[in-house]
């Protein structure tokens, strides 16, 4: 649909405002530049469905956990403190236990209803991006990304039509911003959480170092010779990606928003290391 702007306005401006085939060119650039905006701005499609993105987020932390194996007490604890840190109560959280229950059965079918979520939610990208971050933190939750978790992840980028590439870097990003978390980026629940789960200890000695300026690179996802520009650049895009309120209008459950908050908090965290790194404001 962009390439249709673009070209609709470049044949606008050739010959339209007779600008011949530079006026062609420039047409090219403002109508997909125009297509951007009003793609940004559209209000939520009506076929993008809330309480299926909490049904599935849910059926596919169930899958993830019963993935290793057999489904502890630990993992189960987890799903809870989710449900806890989202507020979860009444209606919403009976669905949310549900919906984890069912994802732990052998004949889930993970490629179909990750399938529905991208049909309900194919135009809202920034709410998929979401939805990765929700499932990988929750994968790295003991410390470590499992094998079979990690062919999970993919399955769901697959899905959901997100390349190798961009998923690989999410699950960077994430591990990277544990190390705000354990410096106190997170809620203060969250921190409560990790420090009465004895399971747990190797991961908070692993990450007790506490965050480094490369971790902060990671959690931006842009290399450490990144300039100063493309440092301020990327902190927006993901603070843009990342605001609660663009979030809810996209589709994104109410529900869910703690999360995405918490990851705003770590995105900068992050971005206050490297501008006191650097120097710059």
């Amino acid at each position: 649909m962009g390439r249709i702007w673009a070209f609709v306005v470049g044949v606008i401006f050739m010959f339209g405002f007779k600008m011949g085939f530079w006026g062609f060119l420039l047409g090219l650039i403002i109508g997909q530049l125009l297509y951007n905006f009003f793609n940004q701005i559209a209000p939520v499609r009506s076929n993008t469905d809330p309480e299926l993105y909490l049904r599935v987020t849910f059926e596919v932390l169930g899958h993830l956990s019963k993935a290793k194996g057999v489904v502890t007490e630990n993992d189960i604890k987890l799903a809870t403190h989710v449900m806890d840190s989202l507020q979860l109560q009444g209606e919403a959280r009976s669905l949310a236990r549900h919906s984890f229950n069912e994802g732990k059965a052998n004949d889930y079918p993970l490629r179909e209803r990750l399938r529905a979520l991208y049909q309900s939610y194919r135009n809202q990208k920034h709410v998929l991006n979401v939805f990765c971050e929700q499932l990988i933190q929750a994968a790295l939750s003991d410390g470590r990304l499992h094998e079979s978790e990690e062919q999970i992840l993919y399955i769901v980028a697959e899905e959901l039509h997100i390349s190798r590439t961009r998923m690989a870097m999410h699950i960077q990003m994430i591990m990277a911003s544990y190390q705000f978390y354990q410096q106190g980026g997170g809620t203060r629940q969250e921190r409560q959480y990790r420090q009465q789960q004895g399971n747990y200890q190797s991961y908070d000695r692993t990450y007790s170092r506490g965050p480094t300026i490369e971790d902060a690179y990671k959690v931006l996802g842009i290399d450490a010779s990144a300039d100063t520009t493309t440092i301020k650049r990327a902190y927006r895009k993901l603070m843009n990606e990342h605001h609660p309120d663009k979030l809810v209008s996209k589709g994104l459950p109410k529900e869910m928003l703690e999360a995405a908050k918490e990851r705003a908090q770590q995105i900068q965290s992050a971005y206050d290391l490297i501008k006191s790194h650097r120097g710059f404001k």
